[in-house]
């Protein structure tokens, strides 16, 4: 199995890439936008791991894992919701080259209950794409107006790229909350780098890959100084767990019915 270790210049689901080049990348004169990035690049597939509960018929292995994925996701990738919702919608809007030199999507989208309206923008350079996505909620806690929530830079072919998210809790500072790093050679053989740049987690690292069936998660925390290991496989659910202070940190093994093995 190839695991994928990005090295940040900077996750969880859904489904399936949205990439491919125009014959000329630079130039809009064919009238041809721009491919979004895949929605892979900014989100994973942990569902195998349900909602945790840190109990039920599955064994503590399976379940404590479950925990720390949980746990790594709010602290790093929990407040992306919005966005992704908003990047997923976009797929379904119809983009505009304007006056600007840029490609214009805008709509809206719906999430937790509440209208987002979205303007997400496009600018062509070369063999890459910078991207912004300026999101207005007036109902907002606190309320947005054309906030910049996210931006990036993505290859053309939709191959790579990178994701930076402001904080919309402070609007006003703008200031960046975490950067994804991402990789997307298929649709079963992709994955990110999610480095926490604020909050109580900054310098945490949450890392997702996927290989096939094969997925993998590690999550550095950098105030303990220490890495957790989690594996599984999409297609029967089986996996193992490494974690310090872990059954003395060794590799903990669940089969396809989330039940203790002995690790192979």
């Amino acid at each position: 199995m190839t695991h994928h270790r990005l090295i940040p210049s900077f996750a969880i689901v859904l489904l399936v890439a949205l990439a491919a080049c125009s014959d000329d990348p630079t130039a809009p004169s064919d009238g041809t936008p721009p491919n979004l990035p895949p929605l892979t690049s900014m989100t994973g597939d942990f569902s195998v791991f349900g909602n945790p509960s840190g109990g039920g018929a599955a064994g503590p292995h399976f379940n404590n894992a479950a925990l720390r994925v949980f746990a790594a996701q709010v602290i790093t990738v929990v407040g992306l919701a919005v966005p992704v919702a908003t990047f997923a919608a976009a797929a379904n809007s119809t983009p505009t080259f304007e006056s600007d030199g840029l490609w214009h999507w805008r709509f809206s989208a719906v999430e937790g209950g509440q209208t987002f309206v979205a303007h997400l923008s496009g600018s062509v350079q070369g063999s890459d794409v910078v991207w912004n996505m300026a999101i207005t909620a007036p109902n907002h806690d606190p309320p947005l107006e054309e906030f910049v929530w996210f931006g990036g830079t993505g290859r053309v072919d939709g191959t790579s790229g990178t994701w930076t998210f402001n904080d919309a809790s402070t609007p006003a500072s703008s200031s960046a909350l975490l950067r994804i790093d991402w990789t997307h050679t298929s649709a079963t053989d992709h994955g990110w780098v999610a480095t926490a740049l604020g909050g109580s987690g900054s310098g945490d690292v949450l890392t997702a890959d996927v290989d096939g069936d094969d997925h993998m998660l590690t999550y550095f925390d950098a105030s303990a100084g220490t890495t957790v290991e989690i594996y599984w496989n999409a297609a029967d659910g089986s996996g193992y767990l490494i974690a310090p202070g872990y059954n003395g940190g060794l590799q903990s093994c669940w089969d396809s019915n989330q039940d203790d093995v002995v690790c192979p």
